[in-house]
């Protein structure tokens, strides 16, 4: 049981929150996020998808609703809801995603203890109860600590942070002009995060926070989203490649694409096989066939 100081500063650092849930038919998973938030934190539902529900529960609670009216894609409407905010700090947490006891607190303190800091992250755990790596960023060169897996134990600066679970200065994500609107799906945190390390201040990895996190239990699975995922996948790929000035992006990408025809495991997956198609698709609209995503 927490003691009444614990419970005052998780409190604190609540009311210093707005929570930013970007939902696509996620109805069914994001009360449970909410549970887990902490007292007095503000919680914000940008609903990219069709209704099914998440509305009436929203308003019923006291929570920020927004409807996007179509899906805007994750960064677009991360940016609706940053917008609505009211508070220090802004954290952007998927929808499938559930915090352990103190996680905000933690975060919130982390970039109270370092002010220079932009924005802070936390350890995942998958369904298993494993810790997930910190997430590399395809962006950085090798060699860099990003292009490693790595499970730091105790707060550490890293390049990069994952979107999963963003704790961001409401000032600096400001700064920065929050997430690019020209990426749909996929990269988008690698390049705000990035973004925000150059240009609004240091990322920090604070391992004490855990959440636990789904990873992609938010939308059911289907060959369809498998198409809709690829096709925005290497758009975006191709996007953060150029723009951060890496080597040969279109040849990069169009390698990606066929690796993906070339792997072994995309035989015995249909999920797979749409993935890889909708990455062809992806990579012949880069190419100047007007074609838009699968239809989803």
């Amino acid at each position: 049981m927490a003691t009444s100081t614990e419970t005052k500063g998780t409190e604190a650092a609540g009311a210093r929150v707005s929570v930013v849930a970007v939902a696509f038919k996620s109805f069914d998973v994001l009360p449970a996020m909410a549970a887990t938030l902490p007292e007095g934190t503000q919680l914000i539902c940008v609903d990219n998808g069709p209704p099914d529900g998440l509305e009436a529960w929203a308003q019923a609670n006291g929570h920020i609703y927004i409807p996007a009216g179509k899906n805007l894609g994750f960064g677009t409407a991360c940016n609706l809801g940053a917008a609505r905010s009211t508070r220090e700090f802004v954290f952007f947490l998927n929808p499938d995603a559930t915090l352990r006891p103190g996680a905000v607190d933690l975060l919130v303190a982390a970039l109270d203890r370092r002010p220079e800091a932009s924005a802070s992250g936390p350890a995942f755990f998958a369904g298993s109860g494993k810790m997930f790596s910190v997430r590399p960023s395809i962006i950085l060169p090798r060699g860099l600590f990003a292009r490693r897996k790595s499970r730091p134990t105790v707060e550490t600066q890293v390049p990069s942070l994952s979107g999963a679970g963003l704790m961001v200065r409401r000032s600096a994500f400001e700064k920065i002009g929050g997430f690019d609107p020209e990426i749909f799906l996929y990269f988008e945190d690698d390049d705000v995060t990035l973004r925000l390390d150059r240009d609004a201040g240091p990322l920090l990895y604070v391992p004490e926070a855990r959440v636990d996190h789904a990873s992609g239990g938010s939308t059911e699975a289907s060959p369809a989203l498998s198409a809709f995922k690829g096709y925005h996948y290497i758009r975006s790929y191709y996007h953060v490649m150029k723009k951060f000035g890496r080597s040969a992006p279109m040849a990069r990408t169009i390698w990606s694409v066929l690796r993906r025809f070339l792997s072994m495991r995309m035989l015995k997956s249909v999920d797979r096989r749409h993935d890889a198609l909708g990455r062809l698709r992806g990579l012949r609209s880069l190419l100047g066939a007007k074609l838009g995503p699968p239809p989803l």
